[in-house]
């Protein structure tokens, strides 16, 4: 977005020569600006830090190791959808058997 101030507001100014040498002011301004800076005062160095250790590690293997190429297969939104639970549902198969042990997980599922 564009706001742009008056001539008139901008030539009685007692700030227009630290301002601009124009004769008026144009400010862009992100249509989500605020959005943006909230943004990215959350996204420190440690919470990006913790983000790379919980989030990334599972997607990386969802998409090279269970899917085995970076893009996914169907098409849209649902057909996404869809292929991402499938992945991650496979995903969480593999860490609970990795956890509890194939014999342990089997018994659980069993009773």
């Amino acid at each position: 977005m564009v706001y742009t101030a008056s001539a008139a507001t901008c030539g009685g100014c007692a700030l227009k020569s630290q301002c601009t040498p124009s004769p008026q002011r144009y400010v862009q301004v992100h249509l989500y600006d605020a959005v943006l800076k909230r943004m990215s005062q959350r996204a420190t160095a440690a919470v990006m830090r913790l983000r790379r250790c919980t989030v990334e590690l599972p997607f990386g293997i969802l998409k090279y190791r269970i899917f085995g190429h970076p893009r996914l297969l169907l098409r849209g939104v649902a057909g996404a959808r869809t292929e991402m639970g499938l992945g991650i549902m496979a995903y969480n198969l593999k860490r609970m058997i990795n956890v509890l042990g194939g014999a342990k997980l089997a018994a659980v599922l069993q009773s």
